[in-house]
């Protein structure tokens, strides 16, 4: 059979624009490939986020602007009518889900808007009927709940639709005073709900399992106090005892985290790295505490969830059979493998239609109409409306049109530690780089640490690296986004090592990417700057405090720069379980340790001889701005003021109106410029 596709916006889209009060696609034409993106380009909204199909796969649901803000529309396939649901004017439209085929559920976001703790109006869940009607609250947003408190639910997320109703889900569920998650059966057309984990086994719960019968049989807890366990509860039936399957620790091997059941509801799919360097797959059988078979692994990556408890959607399933489908892995690039010889055929389709991209197959359980997200690192992405049985491609649109032909490729290389890690990194070099021409290169340290940071391939949108090498290499310098040891995802012995490495072969490991760099031959050894925020913020001004700083400037954002004001000031500073995972991976007795001491870039400011740029939330409770104006004190004391600090007013761990990212960089370029040169 032949494969249509349209190069040009398709009827969904036109059909949308004569109907609706905007069109879902309205974005600019792309200009010519040689023009730089103004740096507002950058922070634009996307068109398109949200573009999910019904079940039965006659509807379409996304969000588009409307009001000036990302309202919710949905589309009839058959008839291209559409239906605005929602005309908000103080809140954009977050996740969109389908349960069944009539309802729509979604959570608010607030796009340019301050992140500070008082000024989000995000959160919530909402529930609507696909023509507009009955739309309920559920749960409250961040600034509802600090007027008015809590409502029925502080949180609430969809765990599945319940099989063979059009209005009731499977929820997870925070009352206000608890601290564990709930299961609860709720009803979005009357808004009833019930409680489905009474006499649960413990409290400080963060995770449940259900069998397709919709009982819930797995429960994953923390410890107790300033414990880093995990403890996972099993229990055969709903009638059953509830026992302590397992438990692990959030900081060593071996880590043991279930998946999901196995549509035979007896055995569970797990993820385990127990005699191994990463997390691989297996059927289990919880009656016996007995590993089945191996399922599926990757030679570097993480598969089923990362070593501290996170899932990582390795397993493509059919949403109510559970059904296994396939995987998907985030490698260096994205990897789709299906089981099911159906999926198979349709991705090697769609494949030979979009080719040298990646193009994510969304599987529904009824219908032939899936929606396929198509992008790479060089396009943000456009989105497609595939059916499957005429083979016929549609654009719906693309998502930020006004960057398609404008970003650089954003390429894979594995980090080669001094002490034998193989550590898996990206790199951006500007898109008319000559072989062998030596360019001023930045060094992106990532957040956390214990977070990744580019996703899919480099794909632009969702990693604060990958859109700052963009703006970057835009503009002439080549970016290095290294990961490191203790960066979770990409290998769990590559994670494990970061315990008692902080500020030390954690360090190292920042410096081996600038010798990869200069041995490659395109960073100028005399024009390097470090640059991060968070603990990438931390890690510049360390860096440069370090006797064998190689580099000549250091960007230092939302930085930590006193370890025991941190652990004592910040915003989980009164959990004592996150307090502990701290002071393991500092691999310190107490924060009263000398090392502590040593290692904070406030009491080494004397050693720092290069120039600094720092900026800050000024409401950021995660890492205080006060440690950053003290280390701006004593640098100034020291004879070496920065350069310049940029405080982001009302804005928290992290920026969030346009302007402000705008002017940041604005001041960063200039930094970079007097200090490393263009």
């Amino acid at each position: 059979m032949t494969l249509f596709f349209a190069l040009r916006r398709s009827t969904v889209i036109a059909v949308v624009a004569a109907v609706a009060s905007a069109a879902l696609a309205q974005s600019p034409a792309p200009a010519a490939p040689a023009t730089i993106p103004a740096l507002s380009d950058y922070f634009k909204r996307a068109a398109f986020s949200e573009v999910v199909t019904s079940p039965n796969g006659k509807y379409l649901a996304s969000t588009s602007e409307n009001h000036g803000r990302l309202n919710l529309v949905v589309i009839d396939l058959d008839t291209r009518k559409s239906t605005w649901l929602t005309s908000y004017d103080n809140i954009d439209i977050g996740r969109v889900q389908w349960v069944g085929n009539d309802r729509v559920i979604f959570s608010a976001i607030q796009l340019n808007a301050p992140t500070g703790q008082d000024s989000p109006r995000a959160g919530g869940f909402f529930s609507v009927s696909r023509n507009g009607t009955e739309l309920r609250q559920f749960a409250k947003t961040a600034s509802q709940l600090a007027r008015s408190g809590p409502g029925p639910f502080v949180a609430l997320s969809l765990v599945r639709p319940v099989p063979g109703s059009s209005d009731e889900m499977i929820g997870a569920g925070v009352v206000a005073g608890d601290d564990s998650v709930d299961l609860y059966r709720v009803n979005l057309s009357n808004g009833r709900y019930r409680l489905l984990t009474q006499g649960r086994p413990s409290d400080r719960l963060s995770e449940w399992l259900i069998d397709s019968k919709m009982v819930p049989r797995v429960a994953m807890a923390g410890g107790r106090g300033a414990s880093t366990a995990n403890i996972i509860y099993y229990r055969s039936d709903k009638d059953a005892d509830w026992s302590e399957l397992t438990r692990f620790d959030a900081t060593k091997p071996p880590a043991f985290v279930p998946l999901g059941f196995d549509s035979d509801d007896k055995t569970l799919f797990v993820a385990m790295n127990e005699g191994r360097k990463n997390m691989a797959i297996y059927r289990y059988d919880p009656e016996a505490k007995k590993v089945l078979e191996l399922v599926a692994e990757h030679a570097q990556y993480d598969l089923g969830a990362s070593p501290l408890g996170q899932h990582l959607g390795s397993l493509i399933r059919e949403p109510i059979t559970g059904k296994l489908l396939g995987f998907q892995i985030d490698a260096d690039k994205p990897i789709h493998v299906w089981v099911d010889e159906r999926f198979g055929r349709l991705q090697a389709t769609v494949d030979r239609a979009l080719p040298g991209r990646t193009n994510s197959l969304r599987p529904t359980n009824e219908g032939s109409r899936f929606v396929i997200n198509s992008y790479s690192s060089t396009s943000p992405g456009t989105f497609y409306l595939f059916d499957a049985e005429k083979l016929q491609l549609e654009e719906i649109g693309p998502a930020r049109q006004w960057l398609e032909g404008k970003l650089a490729e954003v390429r894979p290389f594995t980090l080669k530690t001094r002490d034998g890690l193989s550590i898996p990194s990206f790199y951006v070099l500007p898109r008319d780089h000559k072989v062998g021409t030596k360019l001023p290169t930045v060094f992106h340290i990532h957040g956390g640490p214990m977070a990744r940071d580019v996703r899919a391939g480099g794909q632009f949108g969702g990693s604060f690296g990958v859109r700052e090498a963009q703006i970057l290499a835009a503009r002439g310098y080549a970016v290095v986004l290294p990961n490191f040891r203790v960066t979770p995802e990409i290998g769990s012995s590559i994670y494990y090592a970061g315990f008692g490495s902080y500020g030390k072969e954690m360090s190292d490991d920042h410096e081996d990417a600038v010798k990869w760099a200069v041995d490659q031959g395109f960073a100028d050894p005399k024009r390097l700057c470090i640059s991060g925020a968070s603990y990438g913020g931390y890690a510049s001004l360390h860096a440069v405090s370090r006797p064998t700083n190689p580099f000549a400037c250091a960007i230092s954002g939302l930085p930590v720069t006193d370890l025991k004001f941190q652990r004592t000031e910040a915003d989980y500073a009164s959990n004592s379980a996150i307090v502990e995972y701290w002071r393991k991976l500092q691999g310190v007795p107490d924060f009263n340790d000398p090392l502590v001491g040593q290692l904070s870039p406030l009491f080494n400011a004397n050693k720092i001889k290069v120039p600094v740029f720092m900026y800050i939330g000024d409401a950021d409770t995660r890492t205080p701005p006060a440690q950053a104006r003290r280390m701006a004190e004593e640098l100034a004391k020291v004879g070496n003021p920065v350069k310049d600090m940029f405080v982001g007013k009302g804005e928290g761990h992290g920026y969030g109106v346009e302007t402000t990212n705008v002017e940041l960089y604005v001041r960063m370029l200039k930094f970079l410029e007097a200090s490393i040169g263009k």
